[in-house]
């Protein structure tokens, strides 16, 4: 009995070990599957898809990372780019550091950033940044090529927006204004009754108000024209994605599914061994319970009016068969000699 009780204890505390791995393996599989959702970037003014390689007749090249690249194409002078990218870091504040240091040698600015904890796996805080960059139109190529020093690049986007037409029709409506502006001064300084002058300063207010959005409309267009935007996302992770596409070798996946193995393994040991120390006040309440039960399954199983000390006598089974032929054979002697 004391045996079988040994071996029921011993297979309920594998199985829970057992269970206990494979939680925490699923929660790190859930923690890889939600930190790979990126969230919305910072707003930017719409841009229009306007790929400018069709026009020029060069068919895009991939880079490093497998997204496609292009140089030396041909686009029009008034083109509005704005360029979308996500990281991945395991030093969040190193990579922060990097790009700041990226941003200014470059000769940009940020526009705008946000940078806050957007999760909370395995009792840790992981941090994420939204940054909006203005990098100068001559400087993008440099800027593009050098910001992946800050972590592994996940995801890239790039859109153009051709304002050609729409920003020579504002200065030919601008032009336009301009020249019924001197021709209304021309007017108003000729006309003599009162409510010719009223009614020329109201359509001069008119055009001066029209014309000084038009100059804002153009101000506001050289700017994103002359400067870029880059919208980066830097996302904290425990551990970067390994990218894998049909040209990887096979020794590059066997070794990288080696490595996410043993990493996988570090990680469900080490949540092992913070949930037990997490609830070691109740293991320790449930060893004493069991401990408890165990002393009265034991004492039930040694039966009613024997002593604690006292031990169950062992069943001899051959010495009760030799003594019951003995006993048989004395009681035929007796019957014989009657």
């Amino acid at each position: 009995m004391k045996k079988g009780l040994k071996l029921t204890g011993l297979l309920l505390g594998i199985l829970m070990i057992v269970s206990l791995f494979v939680g925490c393996g699923s929660m790190i599989a859930r923690e890889e599957s939600t930190m790979d959702s990126a969230a919305p970037y910072p707003a930017e003014e719409p841009a229009a898809q306007a790929p400018a390689y069709e026009e020029a007749g060069e068919a895009p090249r991939e880079n490093g990372m497998g997204f496609p690249s292009f140089s030396g194409s041909i686009e029009p002078d008034k083109i509005i780019t704005t360029i979308s990218m996500t990281f991945e870091t395991t030093e969040f504040d190193q990579s922060l550091e990097k790009l700041y240091l990226l941003i200014e040698e470059a000769g940009g600015y940020l526009s705008s950033s946000n940078v806050y904890y957007s999760s909370y796996y395995n009792s840790q805080m992981y941090q994420r940044g939204d940054f909006a960059i203005r990098i100068p139109r001559d400087k993008v190529n440099q800027f593009k090529g050098l910001v992946p020093q800050i972590g592994n690049l996940t995801n890239e986007s790039t859109s153009k927006e051709d304002v050609t037409r729409f920003y020579t029709d504002t200065e030919s409506r601008l032009n336009v204004l301009e020249i019924k502006e001197e021709r209304l001064l021309s007017l108003l300084e000729r006309a003599e009754e009162i409510e010719d002058i009223i009614k020329l300063e109201d359509q001069l207010s008119e055009v001066i108000y029209e014309k000084e959005n038009l100059k804002a409309t153009l101000v506001n267009l050289d700017d994103r024209i002359d400067y870029s935007t880059f919208n980066v996302a830097l996302i904290e992770v425990a551990k970067v994605s390994t990218t894998e596409t049909k040209e990887t070798p096979f020794l590059t996946r066997i070794q990288n599914a080696f490595e996410n193995s043993l990493y996988q393994f570090g990680r469900s040991a080490e949540n092992f061994a913070v949930f037990m120390v997490y609830n070691l006040p109740g293991l320790l309440v449930l060893l004493v319970v069991a401990i408890v039960l165990y002393k009265i399954i034991k004492r039930i199983v040694r039966g009613p009016g024997r002593p604690p000390g006292e031990k169950k006598p062992k069943k001899n089974n051959k010495d009760d068969r030799f003594v019951d032929k003995e006993d048989q054979r004395g009681e035929k002697k007796d019957d014989s000699q009657a």
